[in-house]
């Protein structure tokens, strides 16, 4: 319940915020780049048994703030509406969030190919690193499955981490 009211107040303010800014044509991988940072405090519906932020919140909030980037850059291009469906996710926890940390996620564009769409996650609390997460999601209309060419991310951007990932993805399914 908690996450479904950070969506809406999320949303709300952001729509606010975007009705204050001018439409633009083309989206340059700049603007694309450009981190969602988002701050989040951990209340007690986030815990999880064992005293700490579980698994599935993490999960939970970059599903808010990748949902923030698309819909500054639908805004931008002047699209109604785009959805994403995730494709991949990983994390790697270095440290636990606490009950009540303020914590920091900062989510990145860091690629994309001809069909997905890449996302680094990195999440703080005090300006320490506390786990990283990378996210390769799909975009869709209500019809069909979009290429990320209708954000104009033409051609590919990949990484070595998105190579590497993507060839470890391919193994995991071959077994």
């Amino acid at each position: 319940m908690n996450m479904l009211l950070r969506f809406f107040i999320m949303y709300g303010l952001l729509l606010q915020q975007l009705k204050r800014q001018s439409l633009s044509q083309r989206l340059s991988v700049e603007a694309l780049s450009v981190p969602t940072t988002r701050y989040y405090r951990v209340l007690p519906h986030d815990m999880g048994f064992r005293d700490h932020l579980p698994n599935y919140r993490y999960l939970s909030f970059i599903e808010l703030n990748v949902t923030h980037w698309l819909i500054a850059c639908c805004h931008q291009k002047g699209i109604k509406t785009l959805d994403w469906v995730i494709a991949m996710q990983e994390m790697v926890y270095l440290k636990e969030i606490k009950f009540l940390d303020k914590m920091t996620l900062n989510s990145q564009l860091v690629g994309w190919d001809k069909k997905y769409v890449y996302f680094e996650h990195r999440f703080f609390v005090k300006d320490q690193l506390m786990s990283v997460g990378m996210t390769k999601f799909v975009l869709m209309n209500k019809k069909q499955k979009q290429t990320p060419a209708v954000l104009d991310m033409e051609g590919e951007h990949i990484t070595d981490v998105i190579e590497t990932w993507n060839t470890h993805q391919a193994a995991v399914k071959a077994t």
